[in-house]
C-alpha cells in the first residue's frame, strides 16, 4: 500500500524555471549535462575551478580511461569453453558481459567523465551490436577507439570507424568485393549507406541551423541517391584485416584481426588488386554544385581518404551531427538558432576559447554544445530538456546518491529498455527522429516508454531505496548509505530542500515541495528512515526527476 501510495503522488507538477549562473544549482546542471551525474567530489572540484569554462578545460585534460582487451578466442564456444571451465566462461568470453560490467563502472567512478559521455554517446550514432560482435575483445577496441577519439577531429574519427575491425564486419566492408559480371554481384552497400545516412550528413540538404532546405514544392532535398552509395560502395573494396605478423594484407582476405584497424590489400608488387579502379561520382558539396569525382585508376588507399574528405567537407555534417550532440546532452527539441551556433563551431573550429581553428574540432564543438547560452539558463520553453534514457538515469542516481556498486547493472537497464551494446538495429536504442504521437516534439528516449519499460524504473527505484539491487548470489550489488540523508528527515524541510538542490538542482515547483512536505510529516518522528526513503523515492520516481533540464 505503501509503494501504491507513493506512486500516486508521482506527478508531473509545473516546472519552476530559475536562472542559471555559476552557483550550485548552475554546475549542478552543468554536470547533469556532461558527465553522469553529479558527485558531492565532482561538484566541489568544479566549484573551485571557478567557472564553466575551467571546469570544462579540466574535463579535456584527464587521463583516458580504456578498456582492457582481452585476447581473441575460438569461433567454437565449445573449445574455449569445454565443460570442465568455469560456469562463466562463456558470459565472460562470448558476451558484452565484460564490456558492461566495465562500462558501468567506469561511468560511476572514472574521473574522465566528460570523455565517458562523449564516447557513450558516440557509441549511438556510429553504431554496432553484440548482437553480430558476438566476442567482447572484439568489441572492445571499437568502444577505446570512440573515447581515443573523443576529443579530437570529426574528420579522423569518421576515418578511425571506417578502418576499425568490428564495424568493417559489422556493417560489411571488411573484405568488399569487386563487382563481378560472372557472379552477377556488386560491391556490399550496407557501410557506403550508413556513413552517409547515419554518420555524417543524413537523407535531406539541411540549412546551417539543422531545418530542411526544400524545393519548390517544399519538400526536402535529398543529399544522395541509390547510384551515389553504389559509387561509395565501390570505394570501400580491397579492405581486410590487417596481417598480425606482418601488420600489412598478405591475402584477400585475412584472417581476423579486431585489435588493429583495416589494411587495403596490395599484392606481392604492391598492387591493390581487390580494390575497384573505375572512376565514382561522389556527394555534391553545394546544392547546385556538380559530384566530386574520383579519377578512374587511382590507388585505394587515395580512394578511400579522398571519399572521406568528401563527406567530411559536406556542408550537413555540423549541424547533422551537432544537432544529435545537443539532444543527447541538452535538449531534445533545440532552437534553430542553437543548432545553428554549434554547426558554426564545427564549421570554424572554434568556439568560446576552445579548439584548433580546423574543421571539426570535437573540443570547439563540444564547447558549443555546453557553453551556449541556451544550456546554461533554463529556457522559459517548458519544452526544453531531454528524457533521461534508462542508462544515464540509473547512473546519475547512484551517483549522486554515492553508491556503491559492483557495476553489475544491465539486468536492469535491459529490463527498461536499454541492452547495453545490444542495439536491435543500426538506428541505436531508438531513433533520434523519433516523436511522441501525441506532439510534434522531438522525443528520442519516449520510445524506451512503453508500460513495463516504465515500471521497471520504479521498480529499480523502489528496490534501491528501501532494500538493495543485487541481480545474482554472485554480485555484491548495488546499494548506498540513506545514514547522511536521514540525518535531515527530522526536519521535513531541510531534507526536502537538500533532495531538491541535489536531484533537481533547485527547480522543485511549489505544489511538489507541498506534497512532499504532507507526506513526510505524514510519517512518525521516530521513524527517520522511513521518512527518508518515501521522500527520496517519490522525488526519483517523478516526471520532475526523470527529464533534465
Amino acid at each position: 500500500m505503501l509503494r501504491q501510495s507513493l506512486l500516486y503522488f508521482a506527478l508531473f507538477f509545473p516546472v519552476n524555471l530559475l536562472a542559471s549562473t555559476f552557483d550550485e544549482t548552475g554546475i549542478i546542471r552543468f554536470l547533469d549535462q556532461s558527465s553522469f551525474g553529479m558527485t558531492t567530489q565532482s561538484l566541489l572540484h568544479c566549484k573551485n575551478l571557478g567557472s564553466y569554462e575551467k571546469c570544462l578545460a579540466d574535463q579535456f585534460s584527464q587521463p583516458i580511461s580504456l578498456f582492457q582487451v582481452g585476447p581473441e578466442l575460438s569461433t567454437n564456444q565449445k573449445i574455449a569453453c569445454p565443460s570442465s571451465n568455469t560456469p562463466n566462461c562463456k558470459r565472460d568470453s562470448y558476451t558484452q558481459y565484460p564490456n558492461q560490467t566495465a562500462f558501468y563502472n567506469q561511468a560511476l567512478y572514472n574521473q574522465d567523465q566528460l570523455r565517458l559521455k562523449l564516447a557513450w554517446v558516440l557509441h549511438q550514432i556510429f553504431q554496432i551490436s553484440g548482437e553480430k560482435i558476438i566476442q567482447p575483445s572484439h568489441y572492445g577496441p571499437y568502444l577505446n577507439l570512440l573515447k581515443l577519439q573523443a576529443f579530437g577531429n570529426f574528420r579522423d574519427l569518421l576515418e578511425a570507424i571506417t578502418l576499425n575491425p568490428a564495424m568493417g564486419q559489422y556493417l560489411d566492408m571488411v573484405n568488399n568485393k569487386l563487382a563481378s559480371t560472372k557472379r552477377k554481384t556488386l560491391p556490399n552497400e550496407n557501410y557506403a549507406r550508413e556513413i552517409l545516412q547515419l554518420f555524417s550528413i543524413g537523407e535531406y540538404w539541411l540549412k546551417l541551423n539543422g531545418q530542411f532546405i526544400l524545393d519548390k514544392n517544399k519538400k526536402p532535398i535529398a543529399t544522395y541517391d541509390q547510384k551515389t552509395i553504389l559509387e561509395f560502395a565501390k570505394v570501400f573494396t580491397g579492405w581486410t584485416y590487417s596481417d598480425r605478423a606482418l601488420s600489412k594484407a598478405s591475402k584477400f582476405p585475412n584472417l581476423t584481426n579486431y585489435s588493429d584497424p583495416l589494411v587495403l590489400y596490395r599484392d606481392s608488387k604492391g598492387i591493390d588488386t581487390h580494390h575497384d579502379k573505375n572512376e565514382k561520382l561522389l556527394l555534391k558539396l553545394s546544392l547546385n554544385g556538380s559530384p566530386i569525382s574520383l579519377n578512374a585508376g587511382q590507388d585505394g588507399q587515395k580512394d578511400l581518404m579522398d571519399a572521406l574528405d568528401c563527406i567530411f567537407n559536406h556542408p550537413n555534417v555540423g549541424p547533422f551531427i551537432g544537432k544529435q550532440l545537443i539532444q543527447h546532452l541538452v535538449t531534445s527539441n533545440p532552437s534553430n538558432s542553437y543548432v545553428q551556433r554549434v554547426s558554426i563551431a564545427f564549421n570554424s573550429g572554434n568556439s568560446h576559447g576552445f579548439g584548433s581553428g580546423k574543421r571539426g574540432d570535437m573540443q570547439a564543438v563540444i564547447a558549443a554544445v555546453l557553453l551556449d547560452e541556451e544550456a546554461r539558463s533554463l529556457s522559459q520553453d517548458t519544452n526544453f530538456g531531454l528524457w533521461r534514457e534508462p542508462v544515464i538515469e540509473m547512473l546519475h542516481t547512484l551517483r549522486i546518491l554515492n553508491a556503491t556498486s559492483d557495476g553489475v547493472l544491465n539486468s536492469y537497464s535491459k529490463s527498461m529498455g536499454q541492452d547495453v551494446f545490444y542495439s536491435a538495429t543500426v538506428f541505436n536504442y531508438y531513433p533520434h527522429s523519433y516523436s511522441l504521437s501525441s506532439s510534434n516534439l522531438q522525443s528520442p528516449e519516449f520510445y524506451l516508454s512503453s508500460d513495463s519499460e516504465v515500471l521497471a524504473r520504479e521498480n529499480f527505484y523502489y528496490n534501491l531505496v528501501f532494500s538493495s539491487i543485487k541481480p545474482d548470489k554472485n554480485s555484491s550489488g548495488t546499494y548506498f548509505d540513506i545514514q547522511g540523508l536521514q540525518t535531515l528527515a527530522a526536519n521535513p524541510s531541510e531534507l526536502v530542500n537538500t533532495l531538491n538542490l541535489n536531484l533537481l538542482h533547485g527547480s522543485m515547483p511549489d505544489a511538489m515541495q507541498s506534497t512532499l512536505l504532507t507526506l513526510v510529516n505524514s510519517i512518525p518522528v521516530t521513524n527517520l528512515r522511513l521518512r527518508t526513503q518515501s521522500a527520496l523515492y517519490l522525488i526519483l520516481a517523478s516526471g520532475q526527476y526523470q527529464v533534465q533540464r
